[in-house]
């Protein structure tokens, strides 16, 4: 038991110091959030500086700093233990300042500068810091003023002045005084000594601290941690509190009671609680009816409001009462992530966890799917697992959301075979009155990126969900799935109908363009003509890029040349340059225009470019040059090819292929015959043996160009 007292104290005398970094011009500069009042000492030192924070057992989590850094400036933040100093390692040779915002934060700024030791005299101790810290490093204290002079003394003029101007231009770039330089004139020379002042001198500096001006402090250039929002503590929002310990019932009809008084004025105090427990138990669009009844909204009206829109899966007004609260240490951040529909870069994902499981079980089944949805659309699969299970924990059975948040979990994992199983699950729950439709969406989007196919009952229910939600919300994206699913079976005429009456939306460009591609792959070449023909300029114009480079490379292969390079026309799209060049290369050539197709080659270093290259050099006449880029392809055969027709007996006779057996025969023929004029009867011997070898071989030649197909 002792131990367990012992373990329990430690972890919340324990403190954790998130330190927080942001890359600047000329300096690196580091935030530290501490709890007002608290000491904390900076020692510099050549290669760094460490900070101690007079926080007994404080660690600094410093796992984000180095996400934002970019200049090197910063090497390593290391802690050697609980409570120790914060030591930092520059990269560079560069000096570190420290100072205090708004009581609550320490701002470490690391500049590129000299590092100049300093002597101070020895001095006692603070006693009222940690141990740990004093032995580190002494807190600064008030120095005599003659105990100033002792260090200076060790000065000469000429390090006085630079260690003057460095700490003037140092204090401007931080923005600590500001800096007005004068016009050049004539100044009397003074010696180095206490400052005088002479209506004769005409000094160049004039300094000026931000204190001198208070009314000027709102335009200094404040960190950006400033902006943040104040964070909603769990304390202020007492949401515990909000429904009692009686039957929701019983409470409900007690608060409804009341709620108007005589001459039908409305009891706000109870109107306000009968929200909250609406709200509570997971009933939005009543909370917000009660909420319109009350005057004008307060901060803690706009708080329930923002939570029941989340509850009933309505947009909240913007801008809403949790809106930047996703770093916050308290049950705000969960909500703040509800409202948003969107994990934000500096969301604590451990504290919207440990919130969500304080929630009671019927909020955790309500809003478990949600929230594991949107953990896993942003990578954060094994959160959103941790999610589900909890809803696990506290559920009967498993319900139709649930299901098609594992598929989501499945999908994002890459594992298709366990999604799609996922999805049919849910689309045959027969309570799935509004999970099916968008399981079915899903399935048929899933399939079409994989190009598969689906069975004509999926697209009977495509058809029979496309009528039914028609005059609902999820009437467009039904019936943009009909069609999809219709390409996806190649009824092309009826998608292409659909199409055609389609209104010129965003989603509705995007399924179009799914099905011109599908069109593209596997339409008969009369059904890909007939619809590509008949497409209107405007509507050619607003396709995607891949889908015209799709549409293109089908005309190429069909040989319509001139229509081809009207889709290949360039769009502005450097991600797609290349390969619609590629494209109207292979236009060109079919058009007979090869010099117009090593033009639209001529920045492609790719294999693909070097064949068509080469063709387009063949074109020309150019057989040298084609043969070696074919063969630096390591298309052997097609170079020798080349070789073989434009006869320039570039043929590796180590090759084997039916060129290169021709061109062996070939040279074998062409080698002269040794006559015997002295011995007619053996010179006419050798002349009948040559001709029998060269009819031999032409009739092997004929074979090879038979069975080589190139006759």
């Amino acid at each position: 038991m002792t131990l367990i007292l012992l373990a329990l104290g430690t972890s919340v005398s324990a403190q954790v110091l998130r330190v927080r970094s942001g890359e600047h011009d000329g300096y690196t500069r580091l935030v530290i959030q501490v709890p007002a009042g608290t000491d904390w000492v900076m020692t510099p030192n050549e290669r760094g500086a460490d900070l101690n924070i007079a926080i007994k057992g404080a660690t600094f989590d410093t796992g984000t700093v180095f996400d934002r850094l970019t200049s090197k400036r910063l090497q390593s933040l290391t802690q050697a233990s609980s409570g120790g100093a914060l030591k930092m390692v520059f990269g560079c040779e560069c000096v570190a300042t420290a100072f205090l915002h708004q009581q609550t934060m320490v701002v470490v700024d690391i500049s590129p500068g000299k590092f100049i030791p300093v002597a101070v005299p020895k001095i006692d101790v603070v006693t009222d810091l940690h141990p740990d810290i004093a032995k580190q490093a002494p807190p600064p204290v008030q120095i005599p003023a003659t105990a100033l002079a002792l260090p200076l003394l060790q000065m000469s003029h000429r390090n006085f002045e630079d260690e003057l101007i460095s700490r003037i231009l140092q204090s401007a770039d931080r923005e600590v005084i500001d800096l007005t330089l004068a016009g050049v004139g004539r100044r009397q020379s003074a010696r180095f000594g206490p400052l005088r002042t002479s209506s004769a001198q005409a000094p160049n500096l004039r300094l000026s601290s931000v204190l001198d001006d208070a009314r000027g402090l709102e335009n200094l250039a404040l960190p950006d941690f400033d902006a943040k929002f104040e964070c909603i503590t769990d304390a202020e929002m007492d949401f515990d509190s909000w429904a009692g310990p009686e039957p929701f019932v019983e409470q409900v009809a007690q608060l409804r009671t009341g709620l108007f008084q005589e001459i039908d004025r409305l009891d706000q105090e109870k109107a306000l609680n009968l929200a909250k427990l609406y709200t509570y138990y997971g009933f939005g669009a009543e909370a917000l009816q009660v909420l319109d009844l009350l005057p004008g909204p307060t901060a803690e009206q706009q708080r329930i409001s923002a939570m029941a829109s989340t509850l009933d899966g309505l947009t909240a007004s913007e801008p809403h009462s949790f809106e930047g609260q996703q770093s916050c240490e308290s049950a705000a951040a969960l909500w703040a992530l509800l409202a948003e529909e969107k994990l934000a870069p500096e969301a604590q994902l451990n504290i919207i966890e440990q919130a969500f499981n304080r929630l009671p079980e019927h909020l955790r089944r309500q809003l478990g799917s949600t929230l594991a949805d949107l953990l896993a659309t942003t990578g954060r699969l094994e959160a959103a697992r941790r999610i589900l299970r909890s809803v696990d924990r506290v559920m009967t059975a498993e319900t139709a959301d649930v299901t098609l948040t594992k598929a989501t979990i499945a999908d994002a994992e890459g594992n298709a075979h366990t999604a799609s199983a996922h999805l049919t699950e849910v689309i045959a729950t027969p309570s799935a009155s509004r999970e099916a439709p968008l399981a079915l969406a899903r399935l048929i989007e899933k399939r079409w990126a994989d190009r598969g196919s689906i069975p004509p009952k999926d697209l009977d229910l495509a058809a029979g969900y496309a009528r039914e939600f028609r005059n609902s919300e999820l009437g467009p994206m039904m019936a943009r799935t009909h069609v999809l699913a219709l390409s996806m079976s190649q009824e092309f005429d009826g998608a292409m109908h659909h199409i055609q009456k389609a209104p010129d939306d965003k989603d509705w460009r995007r399924t179009r363009d799914q099905v011109l591609q599908l069109l593209a792959e596997r339409a008969d070449d009369i059904t890909f003509l007939r619809y590509i023909f008949g497409l209107k300029e405007k509507t050619r114009i607003n396709l995607s890029l891949d889908t015209a480079t799709s549409v293109a490379q089908r005309l190429i292969n069909l040989g319509f040349a001139s229509a081809a390079r009207e889709w290949t026309d360039p769009l502005g799209d450097q991600n797609h340059a290349i390969e619609r060049a590629r494209i109207r290369a292979r236009s060109a050539l079919l058009s007979d225009h090869p010099r117009q197709a090593l033009l639209e080659l001529s920045e492609d270093p790719s294999d693909d470019a070097r064949v068509l290259r080469a063709q387009a050099l063949a074109r020309v006449q150019n057989f040298y040059a084609a043969v070696e880029l074919l063969r630096e392809t390591g298309q052997i055969e097609a170079a020798d090819r080349l070789s073989w027709l434009a006869g320039t007996n570039e043929i590796d006779a180590e090759d084997s292929n039916v060129f290169s057996d021709l061109n062996r025969i070939k040279i074998s023929l062409d080698q002269p015959i040794e006559r015997q004029s002295d011995k007619p009867l053996a010179d006419a011997k050798t002349l009948i043996k040559e001709s029998a070898n060269a009819r031999a071989q032409i009739s092997d030649m004929l074979e090879i160009v038979q069975t080589g197909g190139l006759n």
